[in-house]
């Protein structure tokens, strides 16, 4: 007989026994560890367990941050702010940063990107329900198809036949940040730096529906943040807000009637250089929440479903007070999946899943008025001047599904 013995998810072992000669009243019991070694995969990777992924500290409970203490695993982060590039993205032993893949419970979470499925605000929530998961970097088998990247495999908690349970909550603000370079104080905004403040806040609750037959498991998280945010923009000398002996005119001329409100939209300069700051407090609302039942047929037959949604709101400053552009998402997956075992050497998995990603990111129209466009009924355009930050809104209303 051979105790002890653990596998985590994704994981395969060669149980290897040596039997001695011994009476027929006698029990051979084997007690050593497991060899370090696999020999039953070449496969390259790491697991995060329960206890990692527990106790190891995670700024803003982005659990799968984990992944980057993988060999082979280099991040990039020169992807820019929009709704299609949030999130962790990485490179797994050089391969393209859209080649990897994610499964959660054995479904395909990507999103349209071929991305994680980070909220808008990069965020993936939910570490309370997460069991463990593990990366494969390298020489994985044919099981895990479609991309050629690393494979990332995360495994949901479910409930057992004792009821527990967590409540947290964690608070964050300005009061001991540094100041940034960048952030200036100007009559508008006299603070000695942005105002910043998050609450991270959840609740997760598992236990028995049907003693040794069917289990709940229920996870909550929310976010609420107010982060201060420096815009620093290139506008027009003050001077060229005259009427008279403009130098914004070849030979300082008046300005024409029909460029002088387009003009007046520029702000004045209120730092030197003719630069231009002004203080915005990004605000961020992210909803997260999964529930998974458990139901156990038979020693040789089971069944669980799990369904998770994500909603988060995010509103980004542009480059003049008058614009700014909203980005939300909302993110999906369910899972219903069977295991029966027919036999020692023959299991069967039978699983349907749903995903959905809707990234949003609209124009933000309604913020300054048609009367100063040139196409009627439209929004203004964008205006760019040689020397000038541009002015105007996103180019034209982008909405991904």
């Amino acid at each position: 007989m051979r105790s002890a013995l653990t596998l985590t998810v994704s994981d395969e072992a060669v149980v290897n026994f040596t039997l001695q000669p011994g009476g027929v009243d006698q029990t051979v019991t084997v007690t050593e560890e497991r060899p370090l070694v696999n020999v039953t995969s070449g496969a390259l990777g790491g697991l995060a367990d329960a206890r990692r992924v527990a106790e190891l500290p995670l700024n803003g409970r982005n659990y799968m941050d984990l992944v980057l203490l993988q060999p082979g695993i280099s991040q990039h982060k020169n992807l820019g702010t929009s709704s299609s590039t949030v999130g962790l993205w990485f490179s797994s032993n050089g391969a393209p940063l859209m080649s990897n893949s994610y499964l959660l419970d054995g479904a395909i979470t990507t999103n349209l990107t071929n991305a994680t499925s980070a909220a808008q605000d990069g965020s993936t929530l939910g570490v309370e329900g997460i069991r463990e998961f593990r990366v494969l970097t390298n020489s994985y088998s044919a099981e895990y198809g479609m991309t050629m990247g690393g494979q990332v495999t995360v495994v949901t908690k479910s409930g057992t036949n004792t009821l527990h349970g967590s409540l947290f909550e964690y608070f964050r603000n300005s009061a001991l940040d540094a100041r940034n370079f960048f952030d200036y104080k100007t009559a508008a905004s006299n603070r000695r730096l942005p105002p910043f403040t998050r609450n991270h806040f959840g609740a997760s609750a598992g236990g028995p529906i049907r003693k040794d037959k069917t289990f709940f498991f229920g996870v909550y998280e929310g976010l609420r943040q107010s982060l201060g945010v420096t815009t620093i923009s290139s506008v027009i000398p003050a001077a060229c807000h005259v009427a008279t002996k403009n130098p914004c005119i070849t030979g300082g001329g008046n300005v024409v009637a029909v460029m002088r409100p387009l003009l007046d939209l520029y702000p004045l300069p209120n730092l030197s250089g003719n630069k231009f700051t002004f203080p915005f407090t990004q605000p961020t609302t992210s909803d997260y929440g999964q529930g998974r039942a458990d139901h156990i047929f038979s020693p040789a037959d089971s069944l669980f479903g799990r369904y998770t949604i994500t909603n988060t709101r995010v509103t980004d400053p542009l480059n003049y007070p008058q614009f700014r552009t909203v980005r939300s998402s909302r993110n999906q997956y369910a899972t219903l999946s069977e295991n029966h075992v027919f036999s020692p050497m023959l299991l069967s998995t039978l699983r349907f899943s749903f995903s959905r990603t809707h990234q949003a990111s609209p124009s933000p129209s309604g913020l300054i008025g048609p009367q100063y466009s040139f196409v009627t009924g439209e929004e203004i355009g964008l205006m760019n001047i040689g020397g000038v930050t541009q002015m105007g809104p996103n180019v034209g209303p982008t909405e991904l599904k």
